[in-house]
């Protein structure tokens, strides 16, 4: 196999993982329900992604396991098809990286449950009593669905090698009922991969559910500088009239400390580490190491270029009706 070709199938098993993987499924945490432990199906298939880019029928297993499946059948014959993408390419990935990395991965995350001594892990690896035998042949005797009902999710590793001795692995787990995922992605030498996907997956179970920043400025909405003032110093006078061209104004000093703290991805916005940027009162100068109001400083030139600067548009306050009187 070329590398040209070996990179092309890297790269369409890449996309296909990413956009099974990152499907939209609602609002609803991955962790829910909040208390309930979740029952993992020990054989975790674990695929080079160029082989994955190659094997069309092992792509389809992969988007059949992403599929919601209420009826136990289709469980077991999900359960079944990971069976068999595992002893597919369990050789060649034991060659590859000179270990079982599902192995040493379920072996990692017994040891964080232990570190923590903790007696109720949320991930709990089991067959649920079911042998290769009765999920190939089932039977009536079996009470095949039941025990089926006890597996909440499935997992398959793909990986990748980079230069030297470096891998590069995502895991993927699924609910098996509503084809729900959520994958962690890990990049080590292949002797530490394992202790790398298990602390990721650990910590996300595990950990605490922290709750979703609020904007802390609500309804505020925050401009960028104007297309020709991106990235230089302009003048207050410059900044000013361009915010109130668009509706807007200069933020206080406590406006930007704010939204700097909030940060770029939690409704503020992202400040140059020792940049000076223009607020009401003068200039507000990030590389002092005082905060709020310590930061702000008057400005004396005003048609000096010497800030940065963003605009910050306040929702306008409901008018109110007035009286009419008898």
């Amino acid at each position: 196999m070329t590398l040209q070709r070996l990179w092309a199938g890297a790269l369409r098993a890449a996309a296909l993982v990413a956009a099974l993987a990152c499907a939209p499924a609602g609002a609803q945490d991955f962790r829910d329900p909040v208390d309930q432990p979740f029952t993992v199906w020990p054989n975790i298939p674990v695929i080079r992604a160029s082989d994955l880019g190659d094997y069309g029928q092992d792509r389809q297993i992969i988007a059949d396991l992403h599929a919601d499946k209420a009826d136990p059948a289709k469980v077991a014959a999900a359960l079944q098809a990971v069976d068999g993408l595992q002893a597919h390419h369990e050789r060649a990935a034991l060659a590859e990286l000179g270990r079982s990395l599902n192995v040493q991965l379920i072996a990692e995350l017994d040891r964080q449950a232990r570190r923590i001594n903790t007696r109720n892990p949320k991930l709990r690896f089991d067959f649920a009593d079911i042998t290769p035998e009765q999920l190939q042949r089932p039977s009536a005797r079996d009470d095949l669905p039941s025990r089926v009902g006890r597996i909440t999710l499935a997992a398959y590793i793909t990986y990748t090698r980079l230069d030297g001795a470096l891998v590069q692995a995502t895991a993927t787990l699924v609910k098996l009922r509503s084809g729900a995922s959520q994958s962690f992605t890990a990049t080590a030498p292949a002797p530490l991969l394992a202790e790398a996907l298990a602390r990721d997956l650990f910590d996300y179970f595990q950990g605490t559910r922290f709750t979703a920043h609020q904007n802390p400025l609500g309804s505020a909405q925050w401009l960028t500088a104007a297309p020709g003032h991106a990235d230089r110093l302009v003048s207050r006078d410059a900044a000013l009239r361009y915010c109130q061209s668009q509706n807007a104004a200069l933020p206080t000093a406590a406006e930007l400390e704010t939204a700097e703290a909030a940060g770029f991805y939690g409704g503020g916005v992202a400040l140059q580490p020792a940049g000076v940027y223009h607020v009401q009162s003068g200039l507000y100068d990030t590389a002092l190491a005082h905060d709020g109001a310590g930061r702000a400083r008057p400005n004396h030139l005003a048609s000096v270029p010497n800030g940065y600067y963003y605009c910050i548009r306040h929702a306008a306050a409901p008018a109110r009706a007035a009286r009419t009187r008898k």
